[in-house]
């Protein structure tokens, strides 16, 4: 009787020993999906404590600073109108010779393009880059969580090519703006934007990771891009196209820069990608944000490069600084007691070494910032603080059926534009779909003729366009040194 009550007890138990061991190992192990005898799939049973503790550790830093900044990354959507211009000839001396017989044609193109942004504020506000939305006509913004807005531009800056947006929400999610003057090369980089997104729909952005290889880059200014790119920060988290204009994070989730544009042989992404720090967008959202534009900052000064025979000239121990080859009169460096001749060493505590970090530390100064100028005039340096002011107001303007709004040149456009000549007459202003739009007349361009009429200023530029009967004109510019002729009819 003892014998079946042991072996009874022992049956029991190895059942029960069995079944707890099934319990422990089904918290873990895959099970198969079976289906008329065939395994489907493999699927997982409710993630046990343990398997739990596994996926709290795979949130790392980088994957909790993407969930805080990824909600407020939006993808761009931009339209874009075009106008282009066709010639029967393809050598440029009988497109020249024959263009009042046979003027080239104007016709118009939509244009649709994609980009990044991120939203700073709870109002809406968006950050992204000028070349993003430059010439857009309408701008749609769409969120992470699908929902989608109309955009309007608040302003632009084409010298830091950065743009503000501003969309109308409730509970918009937004970004938190770090400090781009202490990060550190090698530390993480989470590139998050919207990357080819005219073949991906789904509006959640994309992630990538890398590092920052590189700090305080300057990148020599090209044919394409109107911008000055100084001080960038270099990465290697991967941008391609559609990331412009999308935040560049830290491993705290907080934005460090705006992705702008990659270095590239092969058209792809090759690991050496560019941002500008966060800290130089700051200075230029007030100013977006209140006056639609970064204000043209007037010091009055004119520099030139420190040449090795100009060096020697002036018995210079160093090429380095720019030296002051003018001064307008009662401008802030005027009344400063900053001379011509002076050799300026640094603005704002940062070392000027040639007419590039010059314009670079310049163009980041804001209306009615306090400047620090250090200069050395004869070996003896000397500190002035002045204080920047806008360029100073444009006077007598005259607008005609070009749609073309132009004032004498002078030289605070000169300055302001670059210009290369002394003569005609300067473009302020363009009307959109004007017959100066559609010729593709820009800011900034020289008016010297129309109608084989020579333009010396506006009173001349109004009496011929003016005059303008036939549907048919021809114009000649200068656009920073280039000259261009246009002809249009309509």
């Amino acid at each position: 009787m003892m014998k079946k009550i042991s072996i009874v007890a022992i049956v029991f138990l190895v059942f029960i020993l069995g079944y707890l061991a099934r319990k422990s190992t089904q918290k873990t192990e895959h099970l198969p999906l079976i289906k008329n005898g065939e395994v489907w799939a493999v699927l997982t049973k409710e993630p046990s404590p343990e398997s739990k503790s596994i996926t709290r550790s795979r949130e790392n830093a980088i994957v909790l600073a993407a969930k805080r900044a990824g909600p407020a990354v939006v993808s761009i959507s931009v339209i874009q109108t075009r106008y282009y211009r066709t010639s029967p000839f393809f050598d440029d001396f009988f497109d020249e010779f024959f263009r009042e017989l046979f003027p080239p044609r104007v016709y118009k193109k939509e244009i649709s393009s994609l980009g990044s942004g991120f939203i700073i504020n709870e109002k809406g506000y968006i950050l992204t880059n000028g070349h993003v939305v430059h010439n857009a006509e309408k701008i749609k913004v769409t969120l992470p969580d699908g929902r989608e807005f109309d955009a309007t531009i608040v302003g632009e800056d084409e010298i830091s090519d950065i743009a503000m947006l501003k969309i109308d929400g409730k509970d918009l999610p937004y970004t938190v703006l770090g400090n781009s003057d202490d990060l550190i090369i090698g530390e993480w980089a989470i590139a998050i934007g919207n990357p080819f997104g005219y073949i991906l729909e789904d509006p959640q952005p994309s992630v990538t990771v890398g590092v920052i290889s590189a700090l305080n880059r300057s990148i020599k200014p090209g044919s394409k891009r109107a911008g000055i790119y100084k001080n960038m920060i270099q990465t290697d988290a991967a941008i391609n196209p559609g990331n412009s204009g999308g935040p560049l994070i830290n491993a705290d989730g907080e934005v460090i820069g705006i992705n702008t544009f990659i270095i590239t042989t092969s058209r792809g992404s090759e690991g050496v990608g560019f941002a500008i720090p966060i800290n130089s967008a700051k200075k230029v959202i007030s100013e977006l944000i209140k006056y639609g534009e970064k204000r043209k900052v007037w010091l009055g000064i004119d520099v030139q490069e420190i040449t090795e025979l100009l060096r020697k000239t002036l018995k210079l121990k160093s090429k380095d600084g720019v030296l002051v080859s003018d001064i307008e009169k009662q401008s802030p460096a005027f009344k400063s007691g900053i001379r011509t001749g002076d050799i300026i060493i640094s603005i704002n505590e940062k070392k000027i070494k040639n007419p590039g970090d010059y314009i670079s530390v310049v163009s980041n100064i804001i209306v009615g910032e306090d400047v620090k100028i250090s200069v050395k005039r004869e070996e003896e340096r000397i500190d002035f603080v002045l204080k920047a002011e806008g360029m100073p107001e444009y006077s007598s303007t005259g607008e005609a059926k070009l749609g073309l709004l132009v004032q004498n040149n002078a030289p605070t456009l000169k300055k302001k534009f670059g210009l290369a000549i002394s003569n005609g007459v300067v473009v302020l202003d363009v009307k959109p779909e004007s017959i100066g739009d559609r010729i593709g007349i820009e800011v900034g361009d020289v008016i010297v003729e129309i109608n084989r009429k020579k333009i010396k200023n506006v009173e001349d530029f109004k009496r011929v366009a003016d005059k303008i009967e036939k549907r048919r004109v021809s114009l000649k510019i200068n656009r920073k040194g280039a000259k261009i002729s246009f002809s249009y009819i309509w």
